[in-house]
């Protein structure tokens, strides 16, 4: 059964939880109009490029802000019920104001300060830059960073090759510049563990198999963030700064979406905004 069908059998589940009508009703038309629009294989982008769909129909921000967060309760409400195989929510938000639209991207500047936050003089701090980057620079996602394993990060001299496994068991690889080879072979040096291929890379605690958490790359990022001043920030949005900072230095956009895994090059133009 796909997600869509799965979905609409949920539905009539989702809306016995309302207990006025008219609010029963509200979120049928609404739940109605997002399951005909959505893809036959949703991804943990879908909310983003949904939000971006009601903008494209010159919707008003306080209806695009109700309609996805109606949308938002019923994918957690499958997720939690076990009728999703992945989650559709990820760390989207509903956007808050008129200015919460736009993906929320980071600078240059501001990209370099977070990543210079943690203290690269112990083996957790050169863990933490290594995921900022793999992040910020690279475009993964934050349940990619937890699931790479030791063998899936090759040290070259002048690059660093990571082979990610994203949504859909989707592999695809990046390659990182040639100027944080140093901090990944410093992390490697200073954690002193084995790269056995079913290790984690990014180690969790002081055992080699425990693998770092999707809650504790978050706490990370937003850690991070407050040290660099950069308030309310979260994994998805060093994704979307990934993308732009690379769209901005001449980056075709072909090669972004190779780079972030969409299916679609139309999931990956709504950073042309950057442009």
């Amino acid at each position: 059964m796909d997600p869509r069908e799965t979905l609409n059998h949920a539905l009539p589940r989702f809306l016995r939880r309302c207990d006025a009508k008219s609010t029963r009703q509200a979120y049928e038309r609404e739940l109605t109009r997002f399951l005909a629009w959505m893809p036959v294989d949703p991804t943990d982008e879908t909310l983003f490029d949904y939000r971006d769909h009601l903008r494209q129909k010159g919707l008003s921000p306080t209806t695009i802000r109700w309609r996805t967060t109606v949308v938002r309760r019923f994918l957690l409400f499958a997720k939690r019920r076990g009728l999703l195989d992945h989650d559709l929510v990820a760390d989207f938000k509903p956007p808050k104001g008129k200015s919460g639209f736009a993906p929320r991207v980071l600078t240059q500047p501001e990209l370099d300060r977070l990543i210079d936050t943690p203290d690269r003089r112990t083996a957790r701090g050169r863990r933490d830059a290594a995921m900022l980057v793999c992040m910020g620079v690279g475009g993964l996602r934050a349940g990619e960073v937890c699931a790479l394993n030791g063998m899936d990060v090759l040290i070259r001299p002048h690059e660093v090759v990571l082979t990610v496994n994203g949504k859909g068991r989707k592999q695809r690889t990046v390659t990182l510049p040639g100027h944080w080879v140093s901090l990944f072979q410093a992390y490697l040096r200073m954690w002193g563990k084995s790269r056995r291929p079913g290790n984690p890379f990014f180690w969790g605690g002081r055992s080699d198999d425990k693998r770092i958490t999707g809650a504790g790359v978050d706490y990370l990022v937003k850690q991070a963030g407050l040290a660099a001043e950069i308030h309310s920030l979260h994994p998805h949005a060093l994704r979307h700064t990934a993308a732009t900072l690379a769209i901005q230095s001449g980056t075709s956009l072909p090669a972004v979406q190779i780079q972030l895994g969409h299916s679609t090059v139309m999931t990956t133009m709504r950073y042309l905004h950057a442009r």
